[in-house]
């Protein structure tokens, strides 16, 4: 009796277990077979408390929707959606009973990414940490220029103005509509600003303009912020950029949020990266018309953070 009773419990008890340990499906939807992209996966699998499943996709938009509509007969509990491609595929494809979850997504505004089931993590900053480096690495510089073509970064300038008077800083905004028109806003800003940041804009996030913000930075002994490690490699003096593994990590918290704590996607603002990496170019540093201490009180600045640092000679 006491076998058939302890069976009975047993058939009663274990579906249910089974049903409770039974972790969450999050499929994860690459738009290319980047490294950053893998990066960004490694980084989502030590933070999320879900099984995780990988899919590429081609270059083809119209293959990329097949793709998500055979998601949609899965219902996993959630899609990460990693790069432009996937990011809107998936804001097409998706019922709304589906969430997504966009990273490493550039100018993602420009993509319509909003709905009731989405949300991200941005690739660009509101430059608060880029202009407390500056500080910190120049004490005396008060006006940052910041090269861009109005009709596609006014809101990114806008939040730089914000962040920068914070810190004791003013932007100088440096309109361009065309490239050919750069070397000549460049030269009227001479004397006018203490230093450069570069915005993600479609119009000077390019690599001639960059070399030419590279040069007129050069020429006039003050600091250039990049955007990313390579264009500090390239001559500018420093960058604070996401590290995709952190996005990783962080687009993993925030999947525990969704899933598990029901939180709406949609109802979530789209959130500004947590983890950032530092790089500086030692040889752009000494061209600085400020003293050599420069490099080392950036350092204590991304000791302070947290930041990790890369050097380039």
């Amino acid at each position: 009796m006491r076998g058939t009773g302890l069976a009975l419990l047993l058939a009663v008890l274990l579906p249910g277990m089974a049903a409770a340990q039974a972790r969450p499906k999050v499929v994860a939807v690459k738009s290319a077979a980047l490294a950053p992209y893998a990066s960004v996966i490694a980084g989502f699998r030590a933070e999320a408390n879900a099984d995780v499943q990988e899919v590429m996709l081609d270059e083809s938009s119209t293959a990329a929707a097949r793709v998500f509509k055979t998601l949609v007969l899965q219902k996993p509990s959630l899609v990460l959606a990693i790069g432009p491609l996937a990011a809107n595929a998936a804001r097409r494809s998706l019922s709304e009973d589906i969430p997504v979850l966009f990273v490493m997504v550039p100018y993602f505004e420009k993509y319509g990414l909003e709905g009731p089931n989405v949300t991200g993590i941005a690739l660009t900053s509101d430059y608060t940490p880029e202009l407390g480096a500056l500080k910190a690495m120049v004490p005396k510089a008060k006006r940052v220029g910041i090269l861009h073509d109005p009709r596609f970064s006014a809101k990114q300038v806008q939040a730089a103005q914000e962040a920068a008077s914070a810190v004791g800083l003013t932007v100088v905004p440096l309109a361009v509509e065309a490239q050919g028109k750069v070397e000549k806003v460049l030269g009227g800003a001479e004397g006018k600003v203490d230093a450069l940041l570069m915005v993600a804009d479609k119009t000077v996030a390019n690599a001639a303009v960059v070399q030419a913000l590279i040069a007129f930075a050069t020429e006039q002994k003050i600091p250039l912020v990049g955007l990313t490690s390579s264009q500090v490699k390239e001559g500018a003096t420093l960058s604070l950029a996401p590290s995709p593994t952190s996005i990783g990590q962080q687009a993993g918290r925030l999947a525990n949020r969704i899933i598990h704590e029901k939180v709406n996607p949609g109802a979530l603002a789209v959130a500004q990266p947590e983890g950032m990496d530092l790089a500086i170019s030692l040889t752009a540093a000494r061209k600085l018309s400020s003293s050599c201490d420069a490099t080392l009180e950036l350092l204590r600045y991304a000791a302070k953070q947290d930041f990790p640092v890369k050097v380039h000679e």
